[in-house]
């Protein structure tokens, strides 16, 4: 069965472009059912197309969070199609060619260090409502600003935010001060468990209960399965509960 297609027009959106990059994009209006698998095919204003394997981790009435399953070639056609429609964002700029001199202090990394600052100086200081206001719709740089400023305090809001990514959502599921509630609700998330560098951040959590771990480790395949019976990082009773599975399989 083909996999549906998913339309998504950056017309000039920083904030669309950003989020493609990072690997993750909300597709407002895009009418599909969670952890369906589709072709997301991004377009732009230039008649530009590009088409990325994706698949469906979140939905709500305004559309739908896709996570994109490329690889590292797949992800530089991405910039560069995001560099197509924001030709003046200087962190999509087009890569110096191998040939080119070495620039010690080169000017990209100036104006990266610049947007940083500027994020980091406007999202300090937010009342505790603010807070939640930007974690719940905050764009990529914003959200991991939020998280390392904020901390605890946001970590619900940015995990209900739509556009959130699966690595965002790996390094809050290893915080170990992690409410159980939001432990559960990552694990309860079946797109997310789909993703194996959250299904291991999660194992990593001293939180995590008996019940979720065997949840967590069903979804393995079998291979991850056999080495999470080896990682030291993991507790014992991952290790044994991953020993009984394999010996019940």
């Amino acid at each position: 069965m083909a996999r549906p297609v998913v339309m998504l027009d950056l017309a000039g959106s920083h904030a669309l472009a950003r989020d493609l990059v990072a690997g993750g994009v909300f597709v407002p209006a895009a009418a599909i059912a969670i952890n369906t698998d589709c072709e997301l095919v991004v377009t732009t204003g230039a008649g530009d197309e590009l088409r990325v394997p994706a698949r469906v981790v979140y939905v709500d009435a305004n559309g739908a969070g896709l996570q994109l399953e490329c690889d590292a070639e797949l992800k530089q056609k991405i910039a560069e199609l995001a560099a197509i429609a924001l030709p003046t964002k200087p962190e999509l700029a087009e890569p110096e060619p191998a040939d080119a001199e070495p620039d010690p202090e080169p000017e990209q990394t100036d104006a990266e260090r610049k947007i940083a600052l500027n994020v980091h100086e406007r999202l300090r200081g937010l009342t505790l409502a603010q807070q939640v206001k930007m974690a719940h719709t905050g764009e990529t740089s914003e959200r991991i600003v939020l998280e390392r400023i904020y901390g605890k305090t946001v970590w619900e809001g940015l995990l209900r935010n739509p556009r959130i990514t699966g690595p965002e959502v790996a390094r809050i599921a290893r915080m170990g001060q992690l409410p159980k509630i939001l432990v559960e609700q990552i694990v309860n998330n079946g797109g997310w468990l789909q993703i194996g560098e959250v299904r291991r951040a999660l194992l990593t959590n001293p939180r995590l209960g008996a019940d979720q771990i065997l949840r967590i480790l069903r979804v393995m395949p079998k291979a991850e399965l056999k080495l999470a019976t080896l990682q030291t990082a993991y507790s014992a009773a991952v290790r044994e509960a991953a020993r009984r599975l394999l010996r019940d399989d």
